[in-house]
């Protein structure tokens, strides 16, 4: 379970990344609706995040959701660089997650 959800939210978080990237090369016009839709995409990842620990228990994808919280703020402060930032990290420690969730599944013969 917890391969899965690391794999899904990392996925989510490369994409995230990919259009906090484009969001800086927007012009004045297209920012405010683009950040809208930036920061209500990183809500619903955050609500995806905070399921995978609930249902994990694995104190790793809270982190993720902290600093997905955290990168939503500077979206706000128009802070992008700060953000992609914090985004790299959660896609850090989602890796980490990832990885160890996946040696378990490798000594086990599941994978």
């Amino acid at each position: 379970m917890a391969f899965h959800y690391a794999e899904k939210i990392k996925t989510n978080l490369i994409v995230g990344s990919t259009l906090l990237e484009f969001l800086g090369g927007l012009g004045e016009a297209e920012i405010a609706g683009a950040e809208k839709l930036l920061i209500a995409y990183f809500n619903a990842l955050i609500m995806e995040v905070n399921i995978a620990a609930n249902a994990s228990q694995i104190e790793g994808f809270r982190n993720i959701a902290a600093k997905l919280n955290d990168a939503v703020e500077q979206i706000q402060r128009h802070n992008y660089a700060a953000s992609e930032r914090l985004v790299s990290e959660a896609i850090s420690i989602t890796t980490t997650q990832g990885s160890g969730a996946a040696q378990t599944l490798k000594d086990k013969g599941l994978i």
